[in-house]
This record gives C-alpha cells, sequence and structure tokens, in this order.
C-alpha cells in the first residue's frame, strides 16, 4: 500500500510540473482571440510569446500580442472569434492584435504598422473595436471601413457605411459613409469618396472560408460571403 501511495504522490508531482511547463494557452481556449480565414501568398505570424515567426495557414488560432504580417502579391483574412467581426490584410501590411476579454466579448485594439486593411465590425451591442496607426487613432462601432498607414506618417480613412471616429491627437472629427479622410500628425481633412474615387476594396463577390474544430473533435468548414459593388 505504501508503494502505491509512494507512486500515486510521484504521478500528482510530474503532472504538476507538467502543467507548469506547458503554456496555458493549450488549455484555455477562451485565450483565443481569432482565427485566420483565407491566406494567399506569403503571410507570417510572430507569436508574442514565445516570440516565434509562423507561417499562416487557414484555421490557424490568432492570441493577444500577435502580430500577421503579408509579403508581396499576398493577402489575409481575419475573423474574430467573439462576434465574427472580419479583416482582410493586404499585401505589405503588417498589424498587432490586441484584445482583453470582459465575459464573452473582445475589446478589440489593434495597431497597424503600414499597409492597408479592410475591416467589417459586427453591430452586436458592447462591440469595441479600435486601431492605432503610428499618425492616427480610428475608433468603431459597428460598420464597414479600410484604413491605410502610408509609409510616410499619414492615415487614410474610407468609410463605407456608419460611422468612424478619427483622430490624430491634435484634432478629433467624424467620418460616415461614405466619405474618406486623411491624417497627418498636424492635419485632417475629409472629403467624398466618389471625388477621387475608392481604391480600399476591389469589386466583385468577397467569400471568407476557414475550418474549425468543434469539441467533439470534428472539423467544419465556416463561410462568409459579403459584396463590394
Amino acid at each position: 500500500m505504501d508503494y502505491i501511495k509512494r507512486k500515486n504522490i510521484l504521478f500528482l508531482v510530474l503532472l504538476l510540473g507538467l502543467l507548469l511547463i506547458i503554456p496555458t494557452s493549450i488549455f484555455a481556449k477562451e485565450d483565443v482571440i481569432a482565427f485566420f480565414g483565407k491566406v494567399k501568398g506569403d503571410v507570417t505570424v510572430t507569436r508574442a510569446n514565445p516570440g516565434e515567426t509562423e507561417t499562416a495557414k487557414a484555421g490557424m488560432f490568432l492570441y493577444s500580442g500577435d502580430a500577421v504580417k503579408t509579403g508581396d502579391k499576398s493577402y489575409t483574412s481575419i475573423v474574430f472569434q467573439d462576434d465574427g467581426s472580419r479583416l482582410k490584410l493586404d499585401p505589405n501590411t503588417s498589424l498587432t492584435l490586441e484584445a482583453t476579454r470582459s465575459k464573452k466579448k473582445l475589446s478589440k485594439k489593434m495597431r497597424l504598422g503600414a499597409g492597408k486593411m479592410y475591416a467589417k465590425v459586427s453591430k452586436k451591442r458592447g462591440t469595441d473595436f479600435q486601431v492605432t496607426t503610428p499618425t492616427s487613432v480610428a475608433s468603431v462601432k459597428g460598420t464597414d471601413f479600410g484604413i491605410e498607414e502610408k509609409t510616410w506618417p499619414e492615415t487614410h480613412l474610407w468609410v463605407l457605411s456608419d460611422v468612424v471616429e478619427f483622430t490624430n491627437g491634435i484634432q478629433t472629427i467624424i467620418v460616415t459613409a461614405g466619405q474618406q479622410a486623411v491624417a497627418t500628425p498636424e492635419t485632417m481633412n475629409v472629403t467624398n469618396i466618389g471625388d477621387a474615387g475608392c481604391e480600399l476594396v476591389e469589386s466583385g463577390e468577397h467569400k471568407l472560408r476557414f475550418q474549425f474544430e468543434d469539441e467533439a473533435g470534428n472539423v467544419k468548414d465556416l463561410i462568409i460571403e459579403f459584396d463590394r459593388e
């Protein structure tokens, strides 16, 4: 009996050691904030912890602090786990995903380092969605918009529906559907999208497809479609 007790104690000690060594994200699915939809070309993700860079694949989980980068002629779509809000990153774009969880909702605060992205944000109550660039901050509550950070300190914003609060730290403006805005560290201005054309999203049908695994281990497909006239 003493041998059995000692063996059980040794097993518990080893199990505790494994729990301390293995990352908690393996056990806590709630740590997942988003996942990759479609991935085309050279797309990588640098993990906040432990800092390793991986090749992105459709269905791969994303966690707060992960940095996504697309290369030449490459793009990807990202879908958030809590409300289905989704992003599309154009070529040569770098984005760091940051989110904090309150019950089942995520407060999303991303950092766009360079490049262009399109966002379709869920209109669910309590949605908190913010994009920070080196030049500006765009705060959203349920809208379709695009944002681009140029190589020099200048941010371009396109709003396709609803409104976006846009600030450069000195001035704050409200940009409404059908308008585009440009922010520099010193100035902000707004014009109609039709005045200069909208280069944000190409026309036609867009389909975001990703795979996920349910609790029973079955792999399923989820397809999200949207149109751009």
